[in-house]
């Protein structure tokens, strides 16, 4: 038996909903969401939790164990960040 895994399409059980300024929540299902806002979409303040969310969600793209400690790095983030919804 043939056991095929894509670990790029790793994604939480539960969304993360956060909301940056005065926008829309916003839903982040996965590593690879959270890190692309955290890239590009993050306010210009950027604490100790950002730095270590960033570097986490982009090892969790290639190793799925990561994943849910991702979330919850990034969960820390949102909180430091006053972005949690």
């Amino acid at each position: 038996m043939k056991m095929i895994f894509s670990a790029g399409a790793s994604r939480w059980p539960e969304p993360v909903y956060l909301r940056i300024g005065y926008g829309m929540p916003e839903a982040i299902r996965s590593p690879k969401e959270a890190r692309n806002h955290l890239l590009f979409r993050w306010p210009a303040v950027r604490g100790e939790k950002y730095n270590s969310a960033r570097s986490l969600c982009l090892e969790a793209e290639t190793d799925p164990f990561l994943c849910e400690y991702a979330r919850k790095v990034f969960i820390e983030a949102c909180i430091e960040a006053s972005v949690l919804d």
